[in-house]
Order: structure tokens, then C-alpha cells, then sequence
């Protein structure tokens, strides 16, 4: 949940359920969640972006072959 504070500045409030409870993370224990909540995204851009290099990789050895006569079916073979 985003709250504005009476500076008009957005604070994020988080909360974790244990058993039946719900607690407000507070001071380091919501630092540590932020941190690892960053950390969990700048892990998912990258394996992104490493999937959409190997795609492009893909498509341009694909052109290359093609270029040199390779026809579809020779590609697919070639388990391109």
C-alpha cells in the first residue's frame, strides 16, 4: 500500500501475513524486504534481457544461413 506522508511524499507501507497476522514491516525488516524485492527484479530484467539477446542471436544466424542458400526445412534440421 502507497500513503502520502504530510509532506506530500509517497511512502510505501508493506505487510506480511504470519500465521493468521498481518504485520507492517518496519525499520530494517522492510530495508531487507526492498533490497530483496530489487534484487528478485534486477534478476528477472536480466534473465529477460539475456532471452531476448539469444533470440536476436538466434534470428541473425538464421538470416546468415539462409543468405548462404539454406532453406527452411535445412534450418529446422539444423535445429535452427
Amino acid at each position: 500500500m502507497v500513503t502520502r506522508n504530510k509532506d506530500n511524499m509517497t511512502t510505501e507501507k508493506i505487510y506480511v501475513g504470519i500465521d493468521n497476522d498481518r504485520i507492517e514491516l518496519t525499520g530494517q525488516a522492510k530495508t531487507d524486504f526492498l533490497a530483496d524485492r530489487q534484487q528478485f527484479a534486477d534478476q528477472f530484467a536480466q534473465l529477460e534481457a539475456d532471452k531476448l539477446a539469444k533470440a536476436q542471436a538466434k534470428e541473425a544466424a538464421q538470416a546468415k544461413l539462409a543468405a548462404l542458400g539454406l532453406t527452411a526445412e535445412d534450418l529446422k534440421a539444423l535445429g535452427l
